[in-house]
């Protein structure tokens, strides 16, 4: 019998962000989340550029490991880097996600790098219109090019099993 082969998409590797400025955007989140990127460098040319629908690129890029999730922070030198705005309402909008144990601490966190949140944060009971997960928290921010951000100190349904 035929061993069944897991295609992989029941785990995450990374998050790619583009960035407008490579360093900015790593000091950024190297305080953010109190680590040091792993490695900078290049990489382009007409064969990376074809497994994006490109003719031609040029990224500078950083590698930051989280516990469980690698972020990819990405400078288009070539072609040209277009600046995009989204909302969070928006179709085809994505945001990443930092898990937290304390809100408040996180929210001290983002105070002392100078971040402002979009908003204060909450803390969901039922009169949000929830089942379960009561007592979750949660935050939204942006990053200095405008990247969704959100941090979440999870309870019930929104706590992962196997973090």
């Amino acid at each position: 019998m035929a061993e069944k082969i897991n295609p992989g998409f029941s785990r995450a590797n990374h998050v790619g962000i583009t960035v407008r400025n490579l360093e900015k955007s790593i000091a950024f989140y190297e305080a953010l989340t109190g680590l040091k990127v792993s490695n900078v460098d290049e990489i382009g040319g007409p064969r990376m550029a074809k497994t994006q629908g490109l003719e031609d690129t040029r990224i500078k890029f950083a590698n930051l490991h989280l516990d469980n999730l690698n972020i990819d922070i990405l400078e288009y030198v070539l072609p040209a880097p277009e600046k995009a705005a989204y909302h969070n309402n928006q179709i085809s909008a994505m945001h990443l996600c930092f898990e937290v144990d304390d809100i408040d601490a996180a929210m001290e966190r983002l105070k002392q790098i100078g971040v402002v949140p979009e908003g204060a944060p909450i803390v969901f009971e039922e009169a949000d219109g929830l089942r379960a997960g009561f007592g979750t928290a949660v935050a939204y921010f942006t990053d200095p090019d405008g990247t969704n951000l959100e941090i979440i100190a999870p309870k019930g349904p929104f706590k992962r099993k196997n973090p």
